[in-house]
């Protein structure tokens, strides 16, 4: 039996990409026009952001130079130079839209039936931790889910896709893995890593 339902933040709660095509659309019209598709940047993007996001996990790098490099390391594959001031514009311009985040109404949905029938809810999200709780509060997250169950892997001290951040949640939970369904979006972090841990689906 279902006891606790996990959502993921990014790419499930809201769309992600729609932050990051705003920001490449504007970067292209004013910083640099390189008339490389959005399509074609974010496939480049996502996997520089998720081999920069490893060395902010394993303290390698700050949360400011990560995000910075991940963007600069982007536009080199591509074949552009990209000043780290031109990063920073990218960065900032991400902050400004990231700010106007609004849930899926999918998802919404979801959540309003899953609080009918008295399932515990819970986050559990990759990323610096005062980034991942700003993003929720812009969700208005708080009016469904407790703050104690805002589950993020800066504080959690294990991140996604290492299974041990599954066993911490059961641990917090005090619910064995059969007992929990957990929503995300990533098939490496959020799917294979949570395999015998917890029942999962991808949204």
């Amino acid at each position: 039996m279902i006891k606790a339902v996990g959502l993921d933040l990014d790419d499930t709660l809201y769309d992600r990409n729609q932050v990051y095509e705003k920001a490449y659309t504007i970067m292209e019209r004013n910083i640099l026009s390189t008339k490389t598709s959005f399509e074609e940047f974010n496939q480049v993007f996502q996997r520089k952001s998720l081999i920069e996001f490893q060395n902010f996990v394993k303290g390698i790098k700050g949360e400011l130079d990560y995000k910075t490099d991940r963007v600069i390391d982007t536009y080199k594959e591509l074949g552009w130079e990209l000043s780290n001031e031109q990063a920073l514009i990218f960065n900032s311009v991400c902050l400004h839209f990231r700010d106007q985040i609004k849930i899926r109404p999918g998802m919404k949905k979801l959540i309003d039936y899953l609080k009918t029938v008295n399932v515990q809810l819970f986050i559990l999200t990759n990323g610096p931790e005062k980034t991942q709780l700003k993003k929720l509060h812009n969700l208005g997250i708080n009016k469904y889910i407790q703050h104690d169950s805002f589950f993020i892997s800066e504080k959690l001290g294990v991140a996604k896709p290492n299974k041990k951040i599954f066993d911490v949640i059961e641990d917090r939970l005090k619910l064995n893995g059969n007992e929990i369904l957990y929503i995300g979006d990533h098939y490496e972090s959020d799917i294979r890593s949570s395999l015998k841990n917890v029942i999962i689906t991808r949204l």
